[in-house]
């Protein structure tokens, strides 16, 4: 005599399997990724900084450029008339970041009130005499940032990630007021 289990406990089986299933690609995936992903500190950008929504950043476009790809490099010219370098980086962001600021990124979401709030005191911060590089971006454009975001997890808007000289990344999500996001900066200045 055989007895089948009930119908809901079958479904439950088969959901649990699936889930592992998918937890054991996804995490298969991501070790393998992270583990190719190379330091926000050594990245490359020949061209002149804009933040990434167009604006100009006045400290950035005065640094020279520290690009060591040599001129045999094929690729080096077509990254140079690009926005994104190809690179896991947006041009400008890496030009900052070649140029030792502290680089400060928004991911916000235009919608929302308390991404349109830290926003605003993101473009109040102090930019130190060119020593702090200010960007912001939508955070469906994220896959532009994997050099930072693989080592900075960026789950939710707004999410303030902040890199400092050394290429050390920090994350700070949720409303931030400008004397807040002023300290955070500061201190990343002192590293």
């Amino acid at each position: 005599m055989t007895t089948s289990l009930p119908r809901p406990v079958m479904l439950a089986a088969v959901g649990a399997v699936l889930f592992i299933g998918l937890f054991m690609f996804t995490r298969s995936r991501s070790n393998s990724s992270s583990s190719s992903s190379t330091p926000a500190a050594t990245t490359q950008a020949p061209t002149p900084a804009t933040s990434a929504s167009g604006q100009s950043d006045s400290g950035a476009a005065a640094a020279p450029s520290a690009n060591p790809a040599s001129p045999a490099d094929p690729g080096a010219a077509a990254t140079a008339d690009s926005k994104t370098s190809g690179k896991g980086l947006p041009v400008a962001v890496g030009r900052a970041l070649n140029a030792k600021k502290v680089v400060v990124l928004l991911f916000w979401n235009r919608r929302a009130v308390d991404d349109r709030s830290v926003h605003n005191a993101v473009n109040g911060l102090s930019r130190h005499g060119g020593k702090v590089a200010v960007f912001d971006d939508r955070v469906g454009n994220l896959s532009q940032y994997t050099r930072i975001t693989a080592t900075a997890q960026v789950t939710q808007t707004p999410s303030l990630v902040i890199v400092d000289r050394r290429g050390g990344a920090q994350v700070q999500t949720g409303y931030l007021d400008r004397a807040t996001i002023q300290q955070f900066v500061d201190t990343a200045l002192g590293r």
